[in-house]
């Protein structure tokens, strides 16, 4: 179909720890970076935890390592990811969007021989691609709508404000009881580059079996591709969990499933460098 295993991605250390040392042969050769471009493209996508194609943290391991909590893969950025490895409810928007670059390229988004996007075809917003059956809209990330994806999905009333623009002074938010929230963290001008969340509190949906799912989770979209599933957070957590932007806004998708439910955090800018 034109997708590889996630885990063996060129690239993928800097996401990802391997413990060899549980790996035989057969479990080794399932772990070799194919960076044949030959067979493989990614079309510009970010390393994705939550692809199909990724592997569970224990796979491939031993049964003691796995008895005692042991994994065979960990992330390498935030302990939330290692959670996501190994889902199969659904393929990711990322995992679609490459299938759909190989096969249905019909608007010349990218050039399949090399992965690389066509910048004057790519007048879609927040790492959206043209609908190959309607090349003048494009199909849009999770959390995002629009003819090209430039606007973020509306949330329930009960949300009240959703869009906070930050400064170097920290703002409290907390969002709590059952309604879907879109919540976008902005700089408040130019002399911030980047944004900040603290987050210090949170009861979210629980885990699918041991693995934590876009469906039943809050989600943080931080990453400069959106496309790419965003930093999941399932069950109950009072350790403080820092995340900065990679681009200038943060995207969060609180999903309340009962009055149980909240998200205590706090935002921030970044200002710019001096050089």
């Amino acid at each position: 179909l034109g997708l590889m295993h996630e885990h063996a991605r060129i690239g993928r250390d800097k996401f990802i720890d391997i413990d060899f040392s549980q790996l035989d042969k057969h479990g080794r050769d399932n772990f070799i970076i194919r960076n044949d471009t030959r067979y493989y493209r990614n079309y510009s996508t970010a390393y994705d935890y939550a692809s199909i194609m990724h592997y569970d943290r224990y796979e491939f391991g031993s049964f003691w390592k796995w008895l005692f909590g042991i994994p065979v893969m960990k992330s390498r950025l935030y302990e939330q990811y290692t959670w996501m490895m190994g889902q199969h409810e659904k393929a990711t928007f990322n995992d679609y969007k490459q299938i759909n670059l190989v096969h249905c390229n019909w608007c010349g988004y990218a050039d399949n021989k090399t992965g690389h996007i066509n910048n004057e075809s790519a007048k879609c917003k927040n790492s959206g691609y043209p609908d190959f059956r309607n090349c003048s809209r494009c199909i849009c990330p999770t959390g995002y709508t629009g003819d090209s994806c430039e606007k973020v999905i509306d949330s329930d009333s009960k949300c009240n404000e959703t869009i906070f623009y930050a400064n170097e002074t920290r703002v409290p938010l907390l969002f709590a009881y059952k309604m879907d929230c879109y919540i976008q963290i902005k700089p408040k001008n130019e002399t911030f580059t980047n944004v900040q969340i603290s987050i210090s509190y949170f009861n979210a949906p629980y885990y699918k079996g041991d693995i934590c799912v876009e469906s039943n989770a809050f989600q943080i979209k931080y990453r400069r591709d959106r496309g790419a599933t965003g930093l999941l957070l399932c069950g109950h957590d009072q350790r403080n969990l820092t995340i900065t932007s990679e681009s200038k806004n943060i995207l969060i998708i609180y999903k309340g499933i009962d009055n149980h439910s909240f998200l205590a955090f706090n935002y921030r800018g970044i200002k710019k460098t001096k050089t």
